[in-house]
């Protein structure tokens, strides 16, 4: 049943990609605005096909006229269809992504942010990027652990990936966010099955995707916490412990809970 879950899905998601390719690619020509639409109608048409259902707190909004850096845990590549179905926001992610063939080309065209972390004379020029587009208005969600969890705990942040959220005025807003992975079939999920559908180590994508996509019906918890100002910390490192502390706070409650 697995197998035939598996490929049915698999049928669907490449005749998504295949429309969505070329819509993605003329909105991306049309304009700016428009490129940014489309993406959450994207994700959205995935979450559909796997059948994975998404249980969120009300978001709370940003009153001001200005961007929101969200600040995540990571544990699967669905974790991204998680978040774009909710957020109109880009992500941030480093410049090997966008070389994961149709992956990577996917990322591209959903208005991924890459950074080339091996080039530290372009490091600032990114955060001051980041910040001027924040500032602006738009949205981007970075995942700080810098890597994927099993999904039963987090993995320290580095600091230095929060560097952009600072500026002279230290005028970002930034909302951590949890994820967690609390149910298979409506039933709560243990430590292995947890660890089962993430993806870690040297498990490839398409590998990861695939135990993923079998398993059965999944519910993931978002769960948004308190929206903040970065004034309200000293540094990048105090903001990254505390973020650590509040998306760990979230994950082990909806375990618990569950």
């Amino acid at each position: 049943m697995s197998i035939l879950r598996l490929i049915f899905i698999l049928i669907f998601l490449l005749l998504i990609i295949a429309f969505s390719i070329p819509v993605q690619f003329f909105c991306n020509m049309i304009g700016f605005k428009l490129k940014k639409v489309y993406p959450l109608y994207f994700y959205q048409m995935i979450k559909i096909v796997t059948g994975i259902n998404i249980n969120f707190n009300k978001i709370k909004l940003n009153k001001k006229n200005m961007g929101v850096l969200y600040i995540a845990n990571h544990v699967s590549w669905f974790d991204i269809i998680c978040l774009g179905t909710l957020l109109n926001a880009r992500f941030i992610a480093k410049k090997e992504v966008s070389q994961m063939g149709i992956f990577g080309f996917l990322a591209m065209l959903s208005n991924t942010f890459f950074i080339d972390n091996e080039n530290k004379n372009k490091i600032i020029e990114y955060n001051h990027l980041i910040q001027k587009k924040l500032k602006a208005g738009e949205n981007f969600i970075i995942f700080p652990e810098g890597t994927t969890s099993d999904g039963n705990g987090i993995k320290n942040f580095k600091s230095s990936m929060l560097e952009c959220a600072f500026d002279n005025n230290n005028e970002i807003n930034i909302q951590p966010i949890s994820i967690c992975y609390s149910k298979l079939n409506n039933i709560p999920m243990g430590i292995y099955l947890r660890r089962n559908i993430a993806w870690v180590g040297d498990t490839s994508m398409v590998a990861a995707m695939a135990n993923f996509l079998r398993s059965g019906r999944i519910t993931v918890d978002i769960i948004f916490h308190d929206l903040m100002s970065v004034n309200n910390f000293k540094n990048r490192k105090e903001l990254a412990a505390h973020c650590e502390k509040q998306i760990l706070s979230g994950l082990n409650q909806s375990i618990k809970v569950n």
